[in-house]
């Protein structure tokens, strides 16, 4: 492939109120990179390097250069990241692919089921985890995962002995 002509840039599209990020960039000419806010963003500050997520709303992180005596400055790049509320792992039937499903029972942080695997010659597992924001740890048939629930809290994405997993949320 072609090497970068401008800066790259490539923040998360989403964030979580309480979250904080520390913006990365590169050049192909290697000068500095400097990091601010568009003054339409919404729900993020920066401040030392780091990037805040306060409030729900949308954030708009500009990466520019001023370039130098012999270099001309990149075009600023814009990147933008949508704020949400941590989402919410709902109790109930999540279903997923071949008619597996899951039966979950959540609490705030923690939360616990059996998942019923048969079609993929699993049988019904039970499993516990923990949950962080939009971050899911648990013990699955004695392997450790981690999984993401989405912004609205309608999937979770994640991974089994090297195979995607999608579950798809009760309705609210």
């Amino acid at each position: 492939p072609a090497a970068p002509k401008g800066i790259v840039c490539n923040p998360p599209t989403t964030g979580y109120v309480g979250q904080q990020y520390v913006p990365k960039a590169t050049a192909p000419n290697s000068l500095p990179i400097s990091f601010s806010l568009d003054a339409t963003s919404t729900g993020c500050s920066l401040a030392g390097g780091v990037l805040s997520f306060d409030a729900v709303g949308t954030c708009v992180v500009l990466a520019s250069q001023t370039g130098d005596d012999t270099t001309t400055a990149l075009p600023t790049v814009r990147r933008t990241i949508r704020v949400y509320e941590c989402p919410t792992l709902r109790s109930g039937r999540w279903t997923g692919p071949q008619g597996s499903y899951a039966d979950v029972v959540a609490g705030a942080s923690t939360f616990s089921g059996t998942a019923n695997l048969a079609v993929l010659g699993l049988g019904v597992q039970p499993f516990a985890g923990t949950k962080s924001c939009e971050v899911l740890q648990m013990t699955f048939n004695g392997v450790a995962l981690s999984g993401k629930l989405s912004f609205d809290g309608a999937r979770i994405n994640a991974s089994y002995s090297g195979i995607a997993v999608v579950l798809n949320a009760p309705p609210a």
